[in-house]
């Protein structure tokens, strides 16, 4: 790869290329004007092999790596914006091999974002971390308009108060460990997506994407965690192991479907979701003390049983309260299903086997009220 360092380009070109768009992304009802022509710090496709710390407005052309000796530190109130360069026209993007330190405060947050006034899905690359397994830390800072807004391959990294808008994914991880808490990622085709990484997260809001979490081969530990507004799946995990505490998956397509894998689910609150609140396929899971409660169709749905459900709550779902959709026997006693009736607690209840014979729920005994303890 080549890099080359900000060398002078005529006042003409410079004027053209600022007001040009990025390729694929214009759109009519975007403010596609340039945001800054010089920034207090300019770079364009250079590659930094010493320490250097940003302030102010940094305006990066290009690319801009950080070699694996060097470490880049960005101050508070520090705004950074991307564009393409005239040079090479590839899309901007920031890539650190070796260490970031971007620390905000709550009053002076940090922003990264493109070179334009309305920001749009993939106006730029985003933050990657290459193979950078060092003290990297985003705290209190924003990314808007990026491809994936902060990638991770074979790293690890800590984030927190990090908000993240208007990205096609919004956290990519892939072979990393990351440590997450208090971020926000909202309007994204995914918000989270992991693949063979260890990810822990505490307190955060992912709300308004396509997808909420997608993990894969991952561990996946969420405390806190509230997945809304997800056209599809909040939280979808494949061969994963998961532990969710104190979460809430509302108002989601499925609010979880958990594929393979194992865990514990305790304390969550699955609630309104348009389809079904948790669908197990496979998964070794244990709910216990969970809520299912208003979602438009099943509350719960099971493919097997290998999952099994608690001292839990289920009431005002307009499908059944508990699909058994396979031919294995499923374990569902000592719940409260909003009714000490057995005739009422049956009639919510279903069997749909994909062959035959059909799997029985088993609920006796259930609880005579509704659990204390409950989200």
């Amino acid at each position: 790869m080549i890099f080359f360092r900000l060398v002078p380009i005529p006042a003409l070109i410079m004027a053209c290329t600022l007001l040009l768009p990025a390729a694929g992304h214009a759109a009519p009802d975007r403010d596609r004007r340039a945001i800054v022509s010089r920034g207090d710090s300019s770079y364009e496709n250079l590659t930094i092999t010493e320490d250097m710390t940003w302030r102010g407005t940094v305006l990066v052309r290009g690319s801009l790596v950080v070699a694996p000796q060097a470490t880049l530190r960005i101050e508070p109130g520090t705004v950074v914006r991307f564009m393409k360069s005239a040079i090479i026209q590839q899309t901007p993007r920031l890539v650190v091999m070796g260490r970031l330190q971007c620390i905000g405060t709550a009053d002076r947050p940090v922003l990264l974002a493109p070179n334009v006034a309305e920001a749009g899905r993939g106006d730029w690359g985003g933050v990657l971390l290459l193979s950078s397994e060092k003290n990297n830390q985003l705290e209190n800072c924003r990314i808007e308009g990026a491809e994936t807004a902060l990638e991770a391959c074979f790293s690890t990294f800590v984030a927190k108060g990090v908000t993240i808008g208007r990205s096609t994914t919004g956290l990519l991880l892939r072979d990393s460990t990351a440590t997450l808490s208090t971020i926000v990622v909202n309007g994204c085709a995914t918000g989270l997506d992991s693949h063979d990484s260890e990810v822990d997260v505490h307190e955060a809001t992912i709300t308004d994407n396509r997808r909420g979490i997608a993990a894969y081969r991952s561990t996946l530990v969420l405390g806190g965690v509230k997945v809304r507004g997800s056209e599809q799946e909040g939280v979808l995990t494949d061969e994963c192991r998961v532990r969710f505490t104190s979460c809430e998956l509302a108002d989601n397509g499925v609010g979880a479907l958990l594929k393979g894998g194992e865990g514990h689910l305790l304390m969550t609150r699955f609630v309104r979701n348009r389809e079904v609140g948790l669908h197990l396929a496979g998964a070794r899971i244990k709910a216990q003390r969970c809520l299912f409660a208003d979602n438009r169709g099943d509350g719960m749905r099971v493919d097997d049983g290998r999952g099994v459900v608690w001292s839990s709550a289920f009431s005002d779902n307009g499908g059944h309260n508990l699909v058994n959709a396979g031919q294995e026997n499923v374990s569902a006693v000592q719940n409260w299903w909003d009714s000490n009736d057995e005739a009422a607690i049956m009639a919510k209840l279903s069997n749909s086997p994909t062959g035959s014979p059909s799997g029985t729920i088993s609920v006796a005994p259930w609880l005579a009220k509704k659990p204390a303890m409950l989200p």
